[in-house]
Parts: structure tokens; C-alpha cells; sequence
């Protein structure tokens, strides 16, 4: 479907996620999560910036009669929580290590109302695989799809109010090192991921018009030494030689700062909320 300049902007985000996934070597986005060590690193990390965590949580009309479903879920970091405050929450996460991750995670709380369905989003028939209709169907940071208008539109058929979306506007501060190292360890421009304006675009030429709300939001790595840094971007950044070491471990050095407690690495990034009521999907 184009918009009314005959701009198919599903495609165009096709294209800018299928770029970014040639760029980085991989398939889709849920493969960087399969390992069960990493997924933890994630929860760590997410813990460490519970500011996104309250921010989200806070910005859904919870009740506790509310039915949830969280897509794209990762180790349970809303999941959990919501599980506490909502009558029951269903989580779609697709990675193995992800989905074990959030299985223990759920133990460790002692959370009861809480199904996990390890598949992909896109994969997902609303009927066979979900519980009916959810009050809350909420994806945080979670649209590394390829289609996302069919995602869209599957989000809207298992909602039976609420639609909310989180999203990036902008280069993200990884992106800004993958921008500024890609050429150097790779001879190539990174491509970076689809944000925020194809997003909108894609839902108004849907007859979605939704609410937006903008904020900025601190994110921090943090790590014991810089050994332990190399160690967590070596595949991320795909090095594979000794000169691209020693080049991910120069540019670590100038970005990261040093403290009593280890090397950590702040950056600001633009944050979109978008959300609508499901009688906007008719």
C-alpha cells in the first residue's frame, strides 16, 4: 500500500532492515539471542538501566484485571513486572536463550500468570497460539521485522483496546560506533536499522493515526575491565583479525571511561512512543 505521494513505506523499511542485516552478517534480529549467556548479559545490563524498564511500564494503562501481551519480550524485563501489577501476560520471545532466560527469571519471582510462547512474531497465529484478545498488546524495542505491516496488523487483531509501540529516532548511540568503526574494520558504510519516520509512515498509510510522545533516555554500559568489553563487542563488531582487535580496542578506550569499579560507556539516545486504540486498525 503506498501513501498518497506513492510511496510504499513497508518496503522502504524492508529495505533498510534488509541492509542492516546484510551489513552485520545475519538473518534476522532474534539470532543474536540464542546463546543463554548472552540473554543473562542482556537481563544484567537491563537491570542496570531500569530507567527504560519504568519508563514502559509506567506508560501502559495497567490494571489488574489487564490481559497482556508482550511481544518480542527478551528475558522477561517488562514481563516479569507486569506479571505482578496485571491478571496474566503472555510473552512471544523467539530465542531459545532469551526464552530460557526469562523461564528462570519468572521462577526466581515466583510469577504464576506468565505463558511463554517461543516463536516468532510473524510466525504467530493469533487464533491457535494466543489466548484470545489481550487489553495490552505492547512491543518495546522489539520491531526488528522485516514485514512490519503484517506485524502491525497481527498486533491489532490480538488487541482489544490498546496498541503501544517503542521505538528508536535517529542513530541510537551504538549505532554512532557502529558508524564510526564499520569502515575501518570492514572497508563499508554501516547500514543502519529503519526508525521512528518510516514507523509512523507505515501506520498512517495503514488509517493509523497514533499518539506520540518523545523522550531522551541515558543508556550505560558498564564492565569490570576492558578485557571483559572486547569480549562482549568481539562478535558484535565481527572481528576476525588482530588489526580489527586492535582497533575495536583503541576505539574502546577513547569512548569508555574509567572508574574504581570497572570501564562503562554512556550515551543519550531519542526514544518514540506511539500507541493507539485498536478501532484505529479498522
Amino acid at each position: 500500500m503506498t501513501d498518497g505521494v506513492g510511496i510504499d513505506w513497508n518496503e522502504v523499511w524492508k529495505k533498510c532492515y534488509e541492509e542492516n542485516m546484510q551489513c552485520r552478517s545475519r538473518r534476522e534480529c532474534a539470532s543474536i539471542w540464542e546463546s543463554r549467556e548472552k540473554a543473562r548479559d542482556f537481563l544484567n545490563q537491563s537491570r542496570e538501566n531500569s530507567h527504560r524498564i519504568r519508563h514502559v511500564i509506567s506508560s501502559l494503562p495497567v490494571e489488574p484485571g489487564s490481559r497482556i501481551l508482550d511481544i518480542g519480550a527478551g528475558p522477561g524485563t517488562l514481563a516479569i513486572p507486569l506479571s505482578g501489577i496485571a491478571a496474566n501476560v503472555t510473552a512471544v520471545e523467539p530465542a531459545a536463550g532469551m526464552a530460557e532466560v526469562m523461564a528462570e527469571y519468572a521462577e526466581e519471582k515466583g510469577v504464576s500468570n506468565l505463558k511463554i510462547v517461543g516463536k516468532r512474531w510473524e510466525e504467530i497465529d493469533p487464533v491457535t497460539d494466543l489466548d484470545g484478545k489481550y487489553d495490552i498488546v505492547v512491543a518495546s524495542y522489539s520491531l526488528g521485522m522485516p514485514d512490519i505491516r503484517t506485524a502491525i496488523e497481527t498486533m491489532c487483531k490480538a488487541s482489544s483496546k490498546w496498541v503501544y509501540l517503542f521505538w528508536f529516532a535517529g542513530t541510537t548511540s551504538w549505532e554512532q560506533a557502529m558508524v564510526d568503526l564499520w569502515p575501518k574494520l570492514h572497508g563499508k558504510e554501516y547500514s543502519k536499522g529503519p526508525k521512528a519516520d518510516i514507523l509512523f509512515n507505515v501506520l498512517y498509510s495503514m488509517g493509523i493515526f497514533p499518539n506520540i510522545e518523545t523522550s531522551k533516555m541515558e543508556q550505560v554500559r558498564k564492565f569490570p575491565d576492558l578485557e571483559a568489553a572486547l569480549d562482549e563487542f568481539r562478535e558484535e563488531y565481527q572481528i576476525t583479525s588482530l588489526e580489527q582487535e586492535e582497533l575495536l580496542r583503541k576505539y574502546l578506550t577513547m569512548i569508555f571511561s574509567q572508574n574504581g569499579n570497572g570501564f562503562q560507556h554512556s550515551g543519550m539516545t531519542t526514544r518514540i512512543k506511539l500507541w493507539w486504540e485498536v478501532d484505529g486498525c479498522q
